[in-house]
């Protein structure tokens, strides 16, 4: 996992990964064993509900925003044997004032605005 610490490289990873709202229909119901490593130094659950979705790319990427206020970008493969690799991780203020200098920050608030409540 790449740990991402400007602006710049938050903007250039964002352009790459293509990552898209979230939709109603986004789902992370996996096996309590699919984990991933974050940028806080924890690994995490795909399905804990403590880590909010702030979008998504395909095929099967999730940016989540952590209890521990890291954004981390991960990707889920496999279907039998399913795994979680993190693609990239940054602190969530980094983020955000990317997503800020992009002009994008309304595009995500919603699930950015409710991880920050926590």
């Amino acid at each position: 996992m790449k740990l991402l610490k400007s602006v710049d490289e938050v903007i250039t990873e964002l352009s790459k990964s293509k990552i898209q709202k979230q939709h109603s229909f986004t789902s992370t119901k996996y096996n309590d064993k699919v984990v991933f490593k974050c940028g806080c130094k924890k690994t995490h659950r795909v399905n804990d509900t403590n880590n909010k979705i702030i979008g998504i790319a395909m095929p099967v990427k999730f940016c989540f925003l952590c209890e521990n206020q890291f954004v981390v970008f991960v990707k889920v493969e496999g279907f039998f044997k399913t795994k979680a690799t993190s693609i990239w991780s940054c602190k969530s203020k980094l983020f955000g004032d990317a997503m800020t200098k992009l002009g994008l920050r309304d595009a995500m608030k919603k699930g950015y605005k409710e991880g920050l409540k926590k």
